[in-house]
């Protein structure tokens, strides 16, 4: 069974991006669910996670962080707030599957026909770009720090919180 890569294997923007869909067979599917939660009322405090480098970061990490943000909140405000995730995940992520075990030479082809499979997809998101947003009213905005620093944590590389009143 495969079993999912580290996150610091593919947060590099060194290789040229791949996002042309014509010659993949299968794309994976992407595990973001909502890219926007809560009520669309006019917010005046905005909450954003800002990354400090330029970043890839997988379709899952995205999810894990808009999780980790949304049930906070949900916990702590209920429905006064909303959640905007600012990025999607056009990048297709490859591996070639080395073989390794009892016999890998006979049916491993090393890096003959070595472009890879397609197994996951990655936002490339550019230094101080905004990933995600929490618009709350002035009484939740401590709130809403707490919930943007849990989601910084599922975020491969380092961030920064702005607070701005919109």
């Amino acid at each position: 069974m495969a079993t999912l890569r580290p996150g610091k294997i593919d947060r590099r923007t060194n290789n040229p991006s791949y996002t042309r869909r014509e010659y993949i067979r299968v794309l994976p599917h992407i595990k973001i669910s909502h890219f926007d939660t809560g009520p669309n009322d006019k917010f005046p405090y905005e909450v954003s996670l800002i990354v400090k480098n330029d970043v890839q970061i997988r379709h899952n990490s995205l999810e894990a962080a808009r999780i980790a943000a949304n049930r906070y909140m949900e916990k702590k405000s209920g429905e006064d707030y909303h959640l905007k995730i600012r990025v999607y995940p056009f990048q297709v992520l490859r591996e070639n599957p080395v073989a390794t075990g009892h016999h890998a030479d006979r049916y491993g082809n090393g890096m003959r026909l070595s472009f890879g499979k397609p197994i996951s997809r990655a936002a490339r998101v550019k230094k101080g770009q905004k990933v995600m947003t929490l618009y709350v009213h002035e009484k939740g905005v401590l709130r809403a720090r707490e919930a943007i620093r849990r989601a910084a944590m599922k975020i491969p590389m380092g961030t920064l919180t702005e607070v701005r009143k919109v």
